[in-house]
């Protein structure tokens, strides 16, 4: 019997299908306020040259980091930031650093009132040899508040938003070198003045003296000084780059 004849349908897959995406497109954000605009800045200590032709903006409220060799100038360089360079015998800075508009090495500018609005957290911490209490309300005590319910409260908001408060809260009176590196670094943190720079009509932050004294540069003490000089004799370690 023969078998009947079997039709043969010939299908057409269409291969048109849609293209799958696979770059994922970063989203477009625009820098924000110019807080640090450093141009062509070249720091030296004596003759020797540990920062060459650097020049940045950083912006607020983001992240920048420095990244680079042990000796490279970092660490040079975020001290110039807040003028800590002016401590080293022989430092000098070439090139503009501004802050808000602001020349920070402007002849009216006052060092104690950049470090002041700028602040610096070090990888090692070196509170006082004070009590806990002492190392929060020193800043406050040289600019002229002697009220002690002000001086506690300052002292509490602080801690507070250091997240120290309640580890201490009970041990005020004790010495701040007792602390934890954790505790000290938290402690160091604490006291910073984070209120806004004074700003003139122009929108330019004021770094002058102010009519407050207490303001005035001063320098360190004879005993402070003589530390300073010592741990910075060597450009390389004033540069970062330690032991050598």
């Amino acid at each position: 019997m023969e078998q009947p004849e079997q039709e043969v349908v010939e299908q057409t897959v269409s291969t048109n299908l849609p293209r799958l995406e696979t770059t994922v497109k970063a989203p477009v954000t625009e820098p924000g306020t110019t807080i640090f605009d450093v141009r062509n800045v070249s720091i030296w200590y004596g003759s020797f040259k540990a920062v060459t032709d650097v020049s940045l903006p950083i912006y607020e409220n983001e992240v920048t980091a420095f990244i680079g060799s042990s000796g490279s100038g970092k660490s040079t360089v975020l001290r110039a930031l807040n003028r800590m360079n002016d401590l080293v015998p022989g430092a000098r800075v070439d090139g503009g650093m501004h802050y808000r508009g602001t020349d920070l090495y402007g002849k009216e500018v006052s060092p104690a009132a950049v470090r002041r609005r700028i602040g610096m957290v070090f990888q090692k911490p070196n509170p006082f040899p004070k009590s806990i209490y002492d190392n929060v309300a020193y800043g406050p005590r040289i600019n002229g508040i002697r009220n002690k319910g002000r001086l506690d409260e300052i002292v509490e908001r602080s801690l507070r938003s250091a997240v120290l408060w309640d580890e201490v809260k009970n041990r005020l009176k004790q010495s701040g070198l007792a602390l934890s590196g954790g505790q000290a670094q938290r402690l160091c943190i604490g006291p910073h003045d984070r209120g806004r720079a004074r700003r003139g009509a122009d929108g330019r932050a004021r770094l002058g003296p102010g009519p407050d004294r207490h303001a005035r540069d001063r320098g360190p003490g004879p005993r402070a000084q003589a530390e300073l000089h010592d741990r910075h004799r060597d450009p390389q370690h004033a540069a970062g780059n330690p032991g050598q």
